[in-house]
């Protein structure tokens, strides 16, 4: 069951730290459980979080507000490149889905940067530049690092996510492909990052459970061990598909509740949730390296 692989995650990562992020964000999980907290679906090329060259290899900047380039990293995502332990997400119209990215160090209340997913309703067309985050459809917007989004807001390495609904003028039967385009612009030059991925457009899939944000984020923060890749148990639990009809799912804007203040630290570990599964088949977590800023790349 997913509960299992998440203790068994959660003991893998108490033998060591969490593999953090360097600089700047991408998208860990295009569809993500906050229920059960594991992942559903990844970006393209997506290497996973125990992969040491994570932040050098997926990192993908616009630097000083572009009017031209490739809108998806030309060495990771210019391809659906999905492998069997990172897959595509599956999902139907109307679906209310979570995504995750990584705050590192970028928390702002007062004035949150935004992230925009960008898609275009026919699934013959990809995106090719930056140019046109100006011309595609919006699919949902949502704010990057707050209290209201993030785990440990306290936590330069916390997990945040958002949710947003997969347009309903999607047809079943074929793939998608959407950016996640965050305007980070703390920069007065400009600055931005894409992430790239596809969902497979289904009329059934598996339906994450919608819940109020400030519920989600009461739980203890995942600590990325959430994206070490697709297991049995959870190809058994996607096989669980629920067909929403012409309804559906409540996004969490519909609840109003507030989110709640910064985190203390995760409730500690039991020794029975430790010892339930045999870390051995988990990935090894890498060392936490200190975040930096985020600065433009220099040309």
């Amino acid at each position: 069951m997913l509960h299992n692989f998440v203790k068994t995650t959660v003991a893998a990562l108490a033998m060591g730290s969490a593999s953090t992020v360097l600089a700047h964000s991408w998208v860990d999980s295009t569809k993500y459980d906050p229920v059960n907290q594991v992942s559903l679906g990844y970006p393209r090329g997506y290497p996973g979080r125990s992969n040491p060259d994570i932040n050098t290899e997926y990192t993908y900047l616009f630097s000083g507000s572009p009017k031209s380039q490739p809108m998806c990293n030309p060495k990771q995502q210019a391809n659906m490149n999905y492998s069997p332990l990172f897959p595509m997400a599956t999902v139907q119209p109307g679906e209310t889905v979570y995504t995750t990215w990584e705050q590192n160090g970028h928390l702002n209340n007062a004035n949150p940067t935004k992230i925009d997913i960008l898609y275009y309703p026919d699934p013959n067309k990809q995106f090719a530049d930056v140019s046109e985050r100006n011309t595609a459809m919006v699919a949902g917007t949502m704010d990057f690092a707050t209290n209201a989004t993030c785990y440990s807001p306290g936590n330069p390495n916390s997990v945040c996510f958002g949710s947003w609904t997969v347009p309903k003028d999607l047809k079943p039967g074929n793939v998608y492909h959407f950016v996640w385009f965050w305007y980070f612009n703390q920069n007065p030059a400009g600055e931005w990052y894409s992430t790239c991925f596809d969902l497979d457009v289904q009329e059934s899939s598996h339906v994450v459970e919608v819940k109020p944000m400030a519920e989600l984020l009461a739980m203890a923060d995942p600590d990325l061990n959430y994206a070490l890749g697709m297991t049995d148990s959870i190809k058994k639990e996607l096989a669980e598909v629920t067909n929403l009809g012409e309804g559906a799912q409540p996004d969490e804007s519909s609840y109003s509740s507030e989110a709640p203040a910064e985190s203390s630290e995760p409730p500690a570990m039991s020794s029975s949730d430790a010892a339930e599964q045999p870390i051995s088949s988990v990935p090894a977590p890498l060392p936490a390296p200190t975040p930096a800023k985020c600065r433009p790349r220099p040309h």
